[in-house]
């Protein structure tokens, strides 16, 4: 049965992609896979140690015509942007019995060798991760943006140059553009003072060698300052905060920090008002 809906799959690829789930409404943290067995990388990839990634789930099988089909489209992506971030992960499902030979690694290995494909391939000969993201065709698509959350998801057969394949490679580059989220403000109110803590959001670290700074509407500074950093002394591991007279105006005030992606390595100057 699965096979012909996996057929019927490329001609209602129309329908399946017009249609996405996508925008802020639609978007959702992406479920953790657990798979344990891999092919094409030295140890299993985890949706937590991928945050900062834009992460594209491929959902395939060897044996189905219209994976095999799309694989070029997706070494492409691979080819083009894995060194902008972009991590492209086969989710091996097989569509037959054992018997059939799709549950074998070296099968699949086999297969990964023919196709050329290098990216990494997790076997899900159980369907836990199918399961889990509730697909229902061979080949399905789910891109995961750096925080970790559902963006886009699609089903059917796509080639290089063809309006499908246009459409996820706009998407691809949509979320590579994007940045994660950098620091969060807090105004923590102490009795006769208030506390003003910098708190980095997850994919993030401040920068404690270029010191956080509140900079008052009046031109007046504070440093922000936590006793714990890293053993190098470049990072703070708690929030950086800052203690001041309740009294204190701080109408037009605002944090600049340099915040730092834990995943990319790269660094930034932010301005967040309070």
């Amino acid at each position: 049965m699965m096979k012909y809906l996996a057929a019927a799959a490329s001609l209602l690829v129309l329908s399946a992609l017009a249609t996405p789930r996508q925008g802020a409404e639609a978007e959702r943290p992406a479920p953790a896979w657990g798979n344990t067995s891999w092919l094409n990388t030295e140890k299993p990839l985890t949706l937590s140690s991928l945050k900062g990634e834009v992460v594209l789930l491929n959902f395939w099988t060897f044996t189905c015509y219209n994976c095999t089909n799309t694989l070029p489209a997706l070494i492409d992506f691979d080819e083009r942007y894995r060194d902008q971030g972009l991590v492209i992960i086969g989710m091996h499902d097989p569509e037959f019995p054992p018997s059939g030979g799709e549950h074998d690694k070296s099968n699949v290995q086999r297969a990964l060798n023919s196709h050329g494909i290098t990216y990494a391939n997790a076997q899900d000969n159980d369907h836990a991760t199918w399961n889990l993201y509730g697909i229902r065709y061979w080949p399905s698509f789910v891109l995961i943006d750096r925080k970790g959350n559902i963006r886009y998801e699609g089903y059917g057969e796509f080639h290089v140059g063809d309006k499908w394949y246009r459409q996820w490679d706009a998407r691809i580059r949509e979320l590579l553009a994007e940045q994660v989220a950098a620091l969060d403000v807090l105004v923590i109110p102490l009795g006769d003072r208030v506390m003003i803590r910098a708190v980095p959001a997850r994919g993030t670290k401040i920068n404690a060698r270029l010191v956080p700074q509140l900079e008052l509407a009046t031109g007046s500074t504070l440093p922000l300052g936590a006793s714990s950093m890293t053993s190098d002394s470049a990072y703070f591991t708690v929030p950086p905060e800052v203690v001041l007279p309740a009294t204190t105006n701080l109408k037009g005030a605002r944090i600049r920090a340099s915040v730092c992606d834990e995943y990319l390595a790269v660094c930034r100057l932010v301005t967040m008002p309070l």
